[in-house]
């Protein structure tokens, strides 16, 4: 399963995160059977806002273990932290996902569409 971590830091967190980098690096350096992957939000100015990770577990409990022992979470430098679970488009292990997709969405709408109008 693919879930997406997005952490955003708190005020003044993105400088202290510096004295803990090595820390942290060290720690995806020992995960990163698990990154798909990851990097930094930067805002339009490219002030460093927080952490975006593209992690691949069994389950969300897995992610929540992974996440405990960030060295970035166990410092408190996170405001918000979400998790969402991810499944991926592209790119795909089939590479005519997206015209498949493309025929399932129009079968939809035609049915949709048929049984609207047999409403009427």
């Amino acid at each position: 399963m693919l879930t997406v971590v997005r952490c955003l830091y708190r005020p003044g967190a993105a400088e202290e995160r510096l004295h803990i980098r090595d820390v942290h690096v060290e720690y995806m350096i020992a995960n990163r059977r698990l990154l798909e992957q990851g990097g930094a939000l930067v805002s339009p100015d490219g002030a460093v806002e927080g952490m975006f990770l593209i992690l691949r577990h069994e389950s969300r409990a897995g992610v929540e273990t992974f996440l405990a022992g960030e060295p970035y979470t166990r410092a408190g430098l996170f405001a918000t932290t979400t998790i969402e679970c991810f499944d991926r488009f592209v790119p795909h292990a089939d590479p005519h996902f997206l015209e498949k997709l493309l025929l399932a969405a129009r079968k939809w709408i035609a049915a949709s569409q048929g049984k609207a109008g047999a409403k009427a």
